[in-house]
């Protein structure tokens, strides 16, 4: 009996450290990039007076707060990382809102293609139906707060980066940017062919139309802005804190998106 519990024990523990070093390695992507929407980052053009209503607990504690910068819930889950706390999201912006953009279903599915070596169709799409901004979304990050997308919400070309949901659906509140997600939506090609298309036509491509591509299978990674010198320092501080996220700091989200040919940078 006491063979099983330490078993069960070292299990658990075993399990935790893999969950603690996916997180570091997630949020130090997370920290390498900002969320920019047109030439300028999402926390520096907000409209005035706006702000991003969550509700949230922390290990069972529940939380209700409302962030007018979108660094806040960074600092947030940072905290929460360091202090091995968990954090469970209940609503984000309006009342239903969060569930209706990410259903349990979808979070799952998102979390099963979060795995090594993968190059898996995109999972979900969401669009604004009074623009065109459009993001294709792959995979979990950071224990299902954040997701890997490819977007045009820059005005710079398509972006495949890791992004928090949090930004995402501050967008509607903070710049009345509304995604909606497509139900109807369901890819049959992986994402290796959309992020070699978006590089080589500078914009998204999507099936049907992106069956009718010609396709060599070298994908070479798309441009992504630099992080603000704010979101810079906080992952310098953590580093220097924390050796395991100095490790880290260079890496590229298409480390995890083999096994596609991708070019050198």
């Amino acid at each position: 009996m006491q063979d099983e519990q330490r078993q069960s024990s070292d299990h658990g523990s075993n399990h935790n450290s893999k969950r603690i070093e996916q997180a570091r390695i997630d949020l130090a992507l997370l920290f390498m990039t900002d969320l920019h929407v047109g030439s300028e980052r999402l926390y520096k053009i907000k409209h005035k007076g706006t702000a991003l209503n969550l509700q949230f607990d922390v290990d069972g504690d529940m939380r209700w707060r409302s962030y007018s910068s979108a660094l806040s819930w960074r600092i947030t889950m940072l905290l929460a990382l360091t202090d091995d706390r968990i954090v469970t999201i209940h609503e984000m912006d309006r009342p239903g809102r969060y569930r209706q953009m990410f259903p349990h279903t979808l979070l799952r599915r998102l979390q099963w293609h979060a795995r090594p070596n993968a190059d898996f169709p995109p999972v979900a799409r969401f669009y604004d139906p009074h623009g065109k901004a459009v993001l294709l979304v792959t995979r979990s990050r950071f224990c299902g707060h954040a997701v890997d997308a490819l977007h045009n919400l820059t005005d710079g070309g398509p972006v495949f980066q890791s992004i928090w949901i949090s930004d995402i659906m501050a967008l509607r509140p903070m710049l009345g940017i509304g995604l909606v997600r497509d139900d109807t939506f369901s890819a049959s090609m992986p994402i290796s062919a959309y992020l070699e298309a978006a590089g080589t036509h500078g914009r998204i491509v999507e099936e049907p139309e992106l069956a009718s591509i010609s396709l060599t299978g070298t994908v070479a990674p798309l441009a992504v802005a630099p992080p603000s010198r704010a979101v810079a320092d906080i992952l310098e501080q953590e580093c220097r804190r924390n050796p395991d996220f100095a490790e880290m700091k260079g890496r590229s989200i298409y480390a995890d998106y083999r096994p596609f040919n991708v070019t050198a940078e």
